[in-house]
């Protein structure tokens, strides 16, 4: 059995995923992945606060009724179907052998509003609220699949590899650099920023059981 981590960047409707084994010290980038964590055509669960404030993208459009069941409707709907997906991952993984026991999840800095009427109140307040739901849908779905969590603050995400891996922000990116999926996947800055999240939650894994 290859233990595992899965390093996390979320996105309005997707996540970017990064699933990370090592080799002694050496990290092993097992495979990348995008997953949906909305039917494209479900705006509810894709954007609800968006929905419920009267958004469509940056067009204004009629306020719902009952904003409140629009955004509940939508996150129900929201993490059953990240759940869906992050399960066909796991299985896909177990079929090569592959347990995932920490995930590192990148987090940003908003706060969150105190009423929903404030949450819809303005079109950056909805996004911060839609960063938040997200990331709390993967955060929940992956604790189901008996996974913990480790949040991690992109703004300081090198400050975190440098205290957790004892390399440089430089040193990091050439690692990473010289690294491709070895199962599938992309190999872009976001799956690279997943992957310095899931280094991250390894090391941290290990610290815990060591």
């Amino acid at each position: 059995m290859i233990n595992a981590s899965i390093g996390i960047s979320t996105h309005m409707g997707w996540v970017s995923t990064a699933v990370m084994a090592l080799r002694g010290s050496n990290p092993r980038i097992l495979r990348t992945d995008r997953i949906e964590t909305a039917d494209p055509a479900d705006r509810e669960a894709l954007e609800p606060y968006h929905v419920a404030g009267g958004f469509d993208g940056l067009d204004r459009v009629p306020i719902p009724k009952d904003p409140a069941a629009v955004v509940a409707r939508g996150l129900q709907r929201q993490r059953r179907h990240t759940l869906a997906n992050l399960r066909r991952l796991f299985t896909a993984l177990a079929r090569d052998d592959i347990q995932v026991a920490h995930a590192g999840v990148l987090t940003g800095r908003g706060r969150a509003a105190p009423t929903l009427a404030k949450a819809v109140g303005s079109h950056t307040q909805i996004h911060i609220s839609e960063g938040l739901a997200v990331r709390a849908c993967i955060t929940q779905c992956l604790e189901s699949l008996s996974v913990v969590v480790k949040p991690i603050d992109q703004k300081t995400l090198f400050d975190a590899g440098h205290d957790a891996l004892r390399l440089s922000e430089p040193e990091i990116m050439k690692l990473l650099a010289d690294l491709t999926p070895e199962i599938a996947g992309s190999w872009r800055k976001e799956d690279k920023l997943a992957a310095i999240a899931a280094w991250i939650a390894i090391n941290w894994g290990r610290s815990k059981n060591s």
